[in-house]
């Protein structure tokens, strides 16, 4: 299914910051609210050996995003607290200590159902997993891994 072109959901989800503060986050509120895009990207589980690499490399690449009037948010179908155990891991035993954006925690699968990327047989990220720009309430790009 292509999104692209499409409005983003409007659905607030449980998140987690690096702060240890669990908070409802809604992607098109936050994106309207503070006129910026959404870099928006799904990771399969928090505690999986590749995904650390690729939450560090978002985070390298922040003062990048922020030059672009971009936000970065990361997503997975765990739990806000699996989040926080995750964030408190340090680097060197697989963890994402000093990741400082939102991570969003669908563990009811809300938003990942509404987007089309769950294989829900299984009830993991299928192979449409990726990310999405969110430019105001639009999809404006979708990239997949």
């Amino acid at each position: 299914m292509s999104i692209v072109g499409t409005r983003f959901p409007s659905i607030a989800v449980k998140a987690m910051n690096d702060m240890g503060d669990a908070f409802e986050l809604n992607v098109v509120e936050k994106a309207l609210q503070q006129s910026k895009k959404v870099l928006l990207f799904w990771y399969p589980k928090d505690f999986t050996f590749v995904c650390p690499t690729e939450l560090h490399a978002f985070q390298n690449a922040l003062p990048e995003f922020e030059k672009r009037n971009t936000i970065v948010i990361g997503a997975s179908c765990d739990t806000a607290e699996v989040h926080f155990a995750w964030l408190n891991t340090a680097k060197d035993d697989g963890g994402i200590e000093g990741v400082t954006y939102d991570l969003l925690a669908d563990s009811n699968r809300n938003l990942s159902r509404v987007l089309d990327i769950l294989d829900v047989t299984r009830q993991t990220l299928n192979e449409e997993t990726g990310l999405e720009l969110i430019e105001g309430d639009f999809v404006t790009y979708r990239a997949t891994y």
